[in-house]
């Protein structure tokens, strides 16, 4: 199927406050859709560009911006919620394994992606809505307020059938001679980037009122 010219540019400002809700600390500020209008009507499909100020396609970068990473199972789909940044979707996850964190059981899972109000589906790039029934490396944040742990958009959703598969260039950190995937991850975490720091802010520079006094000089013999 070929796919019409897009026809509908939508710009979205994402402000820092909403990103954070999302779980991700270190997001830049904008982001915006883009879908085929003639679609739009009907379904259609549209895309929302995140940028971050980390790269999250590097395993040592999404350990360090999640609180917990975990293996588990998709069992259920929960609902769909809009929380000011466009639709997002909520799944119940049976934890099967945890690398980073203190999940346990089933936890509701929340992934920034949707069909909004004119019945588009709405995705963040190349990412796809989780499959019930299937198994994936989740990287989330707790979002307190809604009880769930929110997915870091695009990177933090990796279908990943066993971790026991093999993970070729991967340091075998269990030392049974086989890298794994569950290798993979726990190298990520012990290698994890810290994300939480940043360049100090510079001080303000004041300008004095007025021209200091300059002291008098001391005289000869004094």
């Amino acid at each position: 199927m070929n796919r019409k010219p897009i026809s509908r540019r939508t710009a979205v400002v994402v402000a820092t406050a909403v990103i954070a809700a999302l779980g991700v600390g270190t997001a830049a500020f904008v982001a915006y859709q883009e879908s085929d209008e003639g679609n739009a009507a009907v379904g259609g499909t549209a895309e929302m560009h995140l940028t971050f100020d980390a790269d999250f396609s590097v395993d040592t970068n999404l350990a360090g911006g999640a609180e917990d990473l975990f293996y588990g199972k998709v069992t259920a789909l929960k609902g769909q919620k809009d929380l000011g940044v466009g639709p997002e979707t909520q799944y119940a996850v049976a934890v099967q394994r945890v690398f980073k964190g203190d999940v346990t059981g089933t936890v509701v899972v929340n992934q920034l992606g949707g069909t909004d109000e004119e019945g588009v589906l709405v995705l963040p790039e190349d990412d796809h809505l989780l499959q019930v029934g299937k198994r994936y490396l989740f990287a989330t944040n707790y979002n307190e307020e809604q009880r769930f742990n929110t997915l870091i958009p695009v990177h933090g959703d990796q279908p990943i059938p066993d971790t026991e598969a093999g993970a070729p260039g991967v340091p075998d950190s269990d030392g049974n001679g086989q890298a794994t995937m569950s290798d993979r991850w726990v190298a990520a975490v012990r290698d994890q980037a810290d994300l939480s720091t940043a360049p100090p802010e510079p001080e303000p520079t004041e300008e004095p009122e007025e021209d200091p006094t300059p002291e008098a000089s001391p005289t000869p013999g004094s």
